[in-house]
């Protein structure tokens, strides 16, 4: 009886610790040492139990490898032989086992060696690389340092010879200026002793004719105030502006006017209007101009009339003096403007700007605006043209002062053209023609300024334009 309880109990220890070694095996965990003690076999029962799947799918695993192993025999028909045989046989197979899994691992470590030593070889290469790519961009680095530096350099260069030839250049264009207004100047004291030359020795010459002729006769009298008791002393300075005003007589008056500036820049210059009708904008403006460049004071003087851009110049020049019969005409300019509408549109615009600019000083000296200026013209007159006598034309600010006698004390030869500077004959270069109905006119030059205007008193149409 104990015998076969032994028996008994053996045969259960033994296939459970052959199952927990076949289990072991296959999780990959060594087998169980003889030294592990017995366990009871309310221990082993349910480890029993829980190898048996864990042997099939070991037995499957195994099967897989190429590894045979027994199948279990019936534990309650076997013997203890035949158990301690099955045993041994599960022990062989487990042995395999480990030898195919010693085997795996040896060979999937000499694997990971030789990835290891492929990697640190990649390694070394990825460094020598990235040695000779970090070599290779100092290199590239260097080299365009270096070209940045040379044209850095030529660029400083470029920019330092530009500067000196800028500086040159400017220098050399100082010179060449001051050498041209050394030699305008020069030439200007030329002309204006050439001039003075001239006029000294026509001087002599007018006085020694004058002594011939006329052995008492006075010199001309140069007066910084011509005006005494009535009486306007004109000295031979004088600049004669008759007919109409065309851009060859305003050359002529102008040159006159800065021939005796350069002279005497002290004594007035008379401009004497005998009988102006007015005329061109544009040249009776340049002579305006003239007037107030010059540093002698220029005074006119009207006998006549002065109507029109001569009564412009009249009334804005620095002093006027007339007659008491003198005739002073104001009116707006006129044009025959022609062409399409907005041609006649900018001819009209362009009116309104000049009849501004020499209508505006005349208004301000009356002490008006330019509109009210224009209104009286045509509360005086429904042609709009306002013309006054020499008293009235004082009281309106359009002549400073009228006189009782005007004695002309530089006029001391009558003996053919007096030997002074060419003055312009008025008409200047114009010439009275005939009609067909008989009838005596004048025909003006052509404007040569396209922008320019006609301020002409013309009432019997005896000036004609082309």
């Amino acid at each position: 009886m104990k015998m076969n309880f032994e028996k008994k109990y053996f045969t259960r220890s033994a296939l459970t610790i052959a199952a927990l070694m076949f289990a072991g095996c296959a999780a990959g965990t060594p087998p169980a040492s003889a030294d592990v003690p017995a366990k009871t076999e309310k221990e082993v029962a349910p480890a029993v139990a829980e190898a048996v799947p864990v042997k099939a799918e070991t037995a499957t695993a195994a099967a897989s490898k190429d590894v045979s192993v027994p199948a279990p025999a019936d534990l309650s028909a076997l013997s203890p032989e035949q158990i301690e045989a099955e045993l041994k046989s599960l022990s062989e197979a487990t042995g395999k086992i480990h030898l195919e899994k010693t085997l795996i691992e040896s060979r999937l470590g000499l694997a990971m060696s030789e990835n290891e030593k492929a990697l640190q070889a990649l390694s070394l290469e990825k460094m020598q690389l990235d040695a000779a790519r970090a070599d290779f961009s100092a290199k590239i680095a260097e080299e365009i340092a270096g070209i940045e530096e040379e044209r850095t350099e030529l660029e400083r260069r470029l920019a330092l010879e530009t500067s000196r030839a800028n500086a040159a250049f400017r220098q050399k264009q100082k010179e060449l200026n001051l050498l041209e207004m050394v030699l305008r100047e020069q030439q200007m004291k030329l002309n204006s002793a050439s001039m003075n030359t001239q006029y000294a020795v026509t001087m002599a010459d007018k006085r020694d004719q004058l002594s011939r002729l006329a052995p008492e006769a006075v010199a001309p009298k140069y007066l910084k105030e011509p005006l005494v008791d009535g009486t306007l002393y004109i000295s031979d300075r004088r600049v004669t502006l008759n007919g109409p005003v065309t851009a060859d007589s305003a050359k002529a008056v102008c040159d006159r006017l800065y021939f005796f500036n350069n002279q005497n820049p002290e004594y007035p210059i008379f401009l004497v209007i005998d009988h102006s009708p007015g005329g061109s904008v544009a040249a009776g403006y340049q002579i305006q101009k003239a007037m107030q460049s010059c540093t002698a004071p220029v005074y006119v003087v009207v006998k006549n009339m002065a109507a029109s851009m001569a009564a412009v110049i009249a009334t804005t020049a620095e002093r006027s003096f007339c007659f008491a019969n003198t005739r002073i005409l104001h009116h707006q300019i006129s044009s025959g403007v022609e062409g399409n509408l907005t041609v006649m549109r900018e001819g009209v615009a362009m009116g309104e700007l000049w009849y501004k600019r020499f209508g505006e000083p005349v208004a301000k000296k009356m002490g008006i605006t330019l509109e009210e200026f224009t209104k009286q013209m045509y509360a005086h007159n429904s042609d709009g043209d306002w013309m006054e006598s020499g008293h009235r034309a004082v009281e309106l600010k359009w002549i400073d002062h009228v006189v009782d006698r005007i004695e002309e004390t530089g006029i001391i030869s009558v003996a053919g053209t007096p030997a002074q500077p060419p003055r312009p004959q008025m008409p200047m270069g114009l010439t009275e023609e005939t009609d067909a109905q008989g009838r005596r006119y004048v025909e003006l030059p052509v404007l040569e300024n396209p922008l320019d205007f006609w301020a002409i008193y013309d009432k019997n149409n005896y000036y004609r334009t082309r």
